[in-house]
């Protein structure tokens, strides 16, 4: 399903933190006596170390999210889909010599939707994060915790230890799409909903209050190789048509048709069928 290019989307957002923000870097500077013993994951950006979100942890969080949204999803540790489609695969080699048979429609169709959108080791992921990294001023906070004893309710002898974190932040974080379903981008959006409303957090020590975070500044911007698609909201662009929208609110309204709960939704695999944004 990769062969041809039919779309191109990019959701670009700002995260705010409404709490701490903590994403252990697992390094320790054992030499440095007043450094953290857990401290903040940084990577080199214009030439100074700042904090970062990591697009692995990212998809992690959205890939969890949206398994529990969506029906069906299969659980990748305990009972992948991936082993189920190559089963399937090996008990009819006869018909993939068939004309007009597809491997690649053929394996979206038997996966499950959470590996339809972000994919496995039989199929592609059709949506890519972009590491997130602040916008203007930050800050780095410490602070020290002790492990509770879980017999006694008391703290345990030498157990204390200390931890970096991020506060009063705005990351700037990009989704990118490519030949996707509209339910894809609308799967995302609902998790934007339950960021805001705070039952998806972000990072580690999420059950001391860390990782609440705020979605703002949303745009959408959608392209379409097929420019029989157009309508009046495209701009031509000669080789693709394409359109911009600003804001949450008005990127959902576009999605208010698109049902994720809808199993004959999820079961499409003609990417020609599918309504343009």
């Amino acid at each position: 399903m990769f062969k041809r290019l039919y779309n191109e989307a990019v959701i670009s957002f700002e995260m705010k933190t409404v709490s701490p923000l903590f994403i252990n870097s697992g390094d320790s500077d054992q030499l440095d006596p007043a450094a953290a013993d857990n401290t903040f994951l940084v990577m080199y950006r214009n030439g100074e170390l700042v904090p970062v979100i990591p697009g692995s942890s990212l998809k992690g969080v959205f890939r969890s999210s949206i398994e529990q949204l969506l029906p069906g999803s299969c659980d990748i540790f305990q009972n992948p889909c991936a082993h189920r489609v190559r089963q399937k695969e090996s008990g009819r080699r006869k018909r993939q010599q068939e004309e007009g048979f597809e491997l690649g429609k053929e394996r979206y169709r038997e996966s499950c939707p959470a590996c339809k959108m972000f994919g496995s080791t039989m199929i592609k992921s059709r949506i890519s994060f972009m590491d997130a990294y602040p916008k203007g001023d930050y800050r780095i906070g410490h602070r020290a915790s002790a492990a509770i004893d879980r017999i006694t309710g008391a703290t345990r002898r030498n157990a204390l230890f200390e931890f970096e974190y991020v506060e009063d932040a705005l990351f700037k974080c990009e989704i990118r799409f490519r030949n996707f379903f509209r339910w894809h981008i609308k799967a995302v959006l609902e998790v934007f909903n339950r960021i805001n409303q705070g039952f998806v957090t972000f990072g580690g020590l999420t059950s001391k209050g860390f990782g609440q975070m705020k979605i703002q500044n949303v745009s959408l911007k959608v392209k379409y190789y097929d420019r029989n698609k157009k309508t009046q909201d495209y701009t031509d662009q000669s080789l693709f048509i394409e359109r911009e929208i600003d804001g949450l609110e008005n990127i959902l309204s576009l999605f208010e048709d698109v049902v994720i709960t809808d199993n004959a939704v999820l079961q499409g695999c003609d990417l020609e069928n599918d309504k343009a944004v």
